[in-house]
């Protein structure tokens, strides 16, 4: 004991080491984003966007309608002020641009689109912050760390905010991109698009302000919910804003709770300049997209053909258009519908409650059960815990807890399997064949007792046998392989019934099979769970007909079942080469041959008045004669159960 205790704390002081450095170091992030993804299509695949936000996409069709009229990608720029016409049209609330206009084209295209933004009054444009690393002596990045114009900063840099967010040395933004001359300055507002990946280049998060040299500017998402008037407060693990909270992690990032992609109102632009251009003709009784439709709503404009280079990675698709993170983060604000990120303490304790209590489980506890229940309840109940706390939307780590867990119980399970003594093992192998998993935990639990059992003795057991009928006819009009595979389809339903019943499967003869109760456990009532068996068996036919004629067979089986009750020699029994756990006497015979009456008597499930006398007043039993059969003198009283009489 003192061994095991020792063993039992290295174990459970390593694989806590382990798991603490693993999650530490960051080694348990790509799977823990893998099965944050599993939650996020699990649970949230149906979640629709707010109702007051749409999106616009430049799609693969809009590129090929446009390609005459706007030319290759990407278009003019005077093409967006008709969008924003048509928007102006519907009295929509916002336009949000994540396509970012940062390079001249022509006076006459960047004119329409300044002034077009400028009449629209809630256009918002998009800008990039970010950092770059400086290559030393390359004259491109000589303009990094440039201070942001000064009317920009006055104009757009948030005006209210208490806090700061944390910023790591050496990581702070130190390039900025913004849109064309005058544009800023037409636009209700410029707001960061710019998300970075995570490790396995998936996207989920973003930080909802973004800092340069002191200021702040809002992400896409958040920028029509702000004016001069918002007032922010930055606190550890969140940013409060006109009455919402947005939870943070310690690097200022919120996790962007994720919406069904088809349950965003999403049209394609082509239908968009279609319909404009019906209005425009005087024809606005039955257009593709009413401008109506953007009444009061918020609107995102951005692109899913590849060729436009923003389609991203995030849980709900594998090539999702970039703009709706956006809308995805506007919908958390307008629902309040944000996800807390995980509690690392949370983390820590789950990883120490998943070592300690798994390694007592499986190196103290006696029973085999009780080693595989309790580290597996607690993976169940954590898990549960797990998806019930993502559904009211906050994250919990399960990476780390599974992997203490499993490590735990793999060393210990180890470690009991190379120390438990050889005759163990042999008992575990002359049973598991056998007899069912509860049969064999208490076999495992005595296995000394039943070691010495197994070289034979004297038991009263209930034997039953089971045949086939018709089984020679079969064979001699099915292929081999067909007759395998019904046999294989049989024996399976078959054995896992009497398995069930806590049964001792003996051994398959043809196509017949023999088992038997009341041994290597004893039992009192194993005449009672015998007969229960077999008319189990006589049900489960039924799921094994089903299962052929689905497999192309043309006939249904039928078996017939008999049971005697009485004492039989059990043991290991054979030659030195190979021995079976099997009974031989006088009670087995009698049960086989009750089996190959049962055809003549026209009754499927037979068994002798010694099982009657068992199991008369616990189960409806009829009597159908007496009979004297083959290699016994003495005439004996045969039975059926009140459920199978009459059913041949």
């Amino acid at each position: 004991m003192t061994n095991k205790v020792g063993v039992s704390l290295f174990i459970a002081l390593l694989v806590f080491a382990v798991s603490v450095a693993g999650y530490t170091f960051g080694y348990f992030n790509k799977p823990e984003l893998f099965a944050y993804d599993v939650q996020a299509r699990m649970l949230r695949s149906e979640k629709p966007v707010d109702g007051n936000i749409k999106v616009i996409l430049v799609d693969e069709a809009a590129l090929k309608s446009m390609n005459d009229i706007a030319g290759r990608w990407p278009w003019p720029r005077a093409i967006w002020s008709d969008l924003l016409d048509f928007l102006s049209m519907g009295g929509a609330r916002a336009a949000l641009f994540d396509i970012l206009f940062l390079e001249r084209q022509d006076q006459a295209n960047d004119g329409v689109l300044r002034n077009s933004t400028r009449d629209f009054q809630n256009a918002y444009h998009s800008m990039m912050i970010g950092r770059e690393q400086a290559d030393l002596g390359a004259k491109e990045h000589a303009e990094l760390g440039q201070p942001l114009p000064a009317d920009f900063v006055k104009r757009f840099a948030l005006k209210n905010v208490s806090g700061a967010l944390h910023v790591k040395n050496g990581a702070e933004n130190n390039n900025f991109s913004l849109p064309i001359n005058g544009l800023s300055e037409a636009s209700k507002g410029v707001a960061v698009v710019e998300f970075t990946p995570d490790s396995d280049n998936g996207h989920r998060r973003t930080k909802p302000l973004r800092e340069y040299q002191g200021n702040y500017f809002p992400v896409l998402g958040l920028a029509p919910f702000i004016d001069n008037t918002t007032h922010f407060e930055i606190k550890d693990g969140s940013i409060k804003l006109n009455g919402h909270t947005i939870p943070v992690d310690a690097e200022g990032n919120c996790i962007i709770n994720m919406y069904a992609l088809d349950k965003v109102d999403t049209y394609s632009i082509s239908g968009v300049f279609s319909s404009l251009q019906q209005i425009r003709k005087g024809d606005a009784g039955d257009v593709l997209v009413n401008p109506n439709e953007f009444r009061d709503s918020i609107v995102f404009i951005g692109t899913s053909a590849v060729g436009t280079a923003d389609l991203k990675a995030i849980p709900m698709g594998a090539s999702a258009p970039g703009v709706m993170l956006h809308a995805f983060l506007a919908s958390n604000y307008l629902q309040n519908d944000f996800m807390n990120p995980p509690d690392r303490r949370l983390t820590y304790f789950s990883i120490f409650v998943g070592v300690f209590l798994t390694c007592w489980a499986v190196m103290f506890s006696r029973r085999f059960a009780v080693r595989i229940l309790v580290p597996l309840s607690m993976l169940a109940l954590y898990l549960g815990y797990a998806f019930i706390s993502f559904e009211s939307n906050a994250q919990v780590e399960m990476v780390p807890f599974l992997f203490s867990t499993f490590s735990t119980g793999f060393l210990s399970f180890g470690f009991l399997t190379f120390t438990e003594g050889a005759e163990k093992r042999r008992v575990s192998h002359l049973f598991t064949q056998y007899v069912s998993k509860d049969v064999l935990d208490e076999v495992m639990h005595n296995y000394k007792d039943y070691a010495k059992s197994s070289a034979g003795q004297k038991v009263e057991i209930t034997v039953l046998f089971s045949d086939i009928r018709g089984f020679t006819t079969m064979s001699e009009t099915e292929t081999p392989e067909k007759i395998v595979e019904m046999l294989n389809v049989h024996f399976t339903v078959m054995a896992d019934i009497i398995l069930k019943h806590n049964g001792t499967i003996d051994k398959y003869i043809g196509d017949a099979i023999m088992a038997f109760w009341g041994a290597p456990v004893r039992t009192t009532d194993h005449a009672e769970r015998a007969v229960l068996a077999g008319q189990e068996m006589l049900e489960g036919l039924k799921e094994v007909n089903r299962i052929l004629k689905e497999r192309g067979f043309a006939h249904e089986i039928a078996i017939g079942v008999g049971i005697n009750t009485g004492e039989a020699t059990i043991g290991n029994i054979g030659s030195e080469i190979k021995k079976n756990y099997t009974v031989v006497g006088d009670t087995v015979n009698l049960a086989s041959r009750l089996e190959s009456i049962t055809k003549e008597q026209k009754v499927p499930l037979i068994f002798s008045e010694y099982t009657h006398e068992k199991i008369k007043d616990k189960i409806d039993c009829r009597r159908i004669g007496n009979v004297t059969v083959k290699g016994r003198g003495q005439a004996v009283d045969i039975f059926t159960t009140g459920s199978t009489a009459g059913k041949a």
